[in-house]
């Protein structure tokens, strides 16, 4: 994950400006966070997340940092941080039924954040199956994670199934 603080004009379109660049030489968005609270002399403080596959990241930086620079976009701080650690896993069987956010509070409780939830709702007497996207922490490996997953899954009957 790069982290890029930049300073970018006040004026319509300057923040697809700042993603362009980004985008066009491999970066794959994952936030922007911009500060119009913080402007000074019409400048703009944005940060912004991003990702690129490391055998660009060299070249690809390069490029963006030249191409943002010729864009009037001053770049403040680059960052790199930690790489998500992500997994997408089906939960199948009386999901709702058994109270989905208290199995979400059970792995927030372990520091695993269920970033996304997808489900087709049926009949609360019929199976569901529910799609998460959960990011974990660096220190715990995939193998651990399955396991906690495994542990709620049993006491409430739901079948996990894991890539």
């Amino acid at each position: 994950m790069i982290n890029l603080e930049v300073k970018i004009p006040d004026t319509p379109g300057s923040l697809i400006e700042l993603i362009k660049p980004i985008s066009n030489n491999g970066g794959n968005v994952y936030g922007i966070l911009h500060f119009h609270d913080r402007k000074t002399n019409n400048m703009i403080p944005v940060n912004i997340s991003f990702e690129l596959s490391e055998s660009i990241q060299e070249v690809s930086l390069k490029k963006i940092k030249s191409e943002l620079k010729e864009r009037n976009i001053q770049i403040e701080n680059i960052a790199y941080g930690i790489e998500k650690k992500l997994i997408t896993v089906l939960l199948t069987g009386h999901v709702f039924d058994t109270d989905v956010m208290d199995t979400i509070k059970k792995l927030a409780s372990k520091n695993i954040s269920v970033l996304e939830l997808q489900a087709k709702f049926t009949e609360l007497e019929e199976v569901s199956n529910v799609k998460l996207k959960i990011e974990f922490p660096e220190e715990m490996s995939k193998n651990e994670l399955i396991d906690t997953l495994r542990e709620i899954c049993d006491k409430k009957n739901l079948l996990l199934i894991t890539s």
